[in-house]
């Protein structure tokens, strides 16, 4: 199941860039595992579309496609969109990557 919404996080961060195209990264909290779609990302913060809502504080994991899985820590969580910061930032390269669509998709 995809949830749409196509508005911004409440609080973006400065640094935080639209993707275009969507990346979609699989999410695991728990035993709940779902695939997400990643609105903003920047080397520290990930603004995703949840299938729940979980509270500030908890720790979730994202993996993109072709990389291994990144701890984060959620920030806010409102209408199922959730603000995540990374537990260890993005190499500038591999964002760029990820933002160039050079990396894409799921083996």
């Amino acid at each position: 199941m995809w949830l749409d919404r196509d508005g911004y996080c409440h609080e973006p961060a400065a640094e935080a860039l639209r993707c275009k195209p969507q990346i979609i990264a699989s999410y695991r909290r728990g035993i709940l595992r779902a695939k997400v779609r990643v609105h903003e990302l920047s080397r520290h913060v990930a603004c995703i579309d949840c299938l729940e809502t979980p509270l500030a504080g908890a720790q979730v994991w994202l993996t993109f496609p072709g990389l291994e899985a990144r701890g984060a820590i959620v920030e806010q969580c409102e209408r199922f969109r959730a603000r995540l910061r990374f537990s260890d930032p993005l190499h500038p390269a591999v964002l760029d990557a990820l933002l160039g669509g050079r990396i894409r998709s799921f083996h």
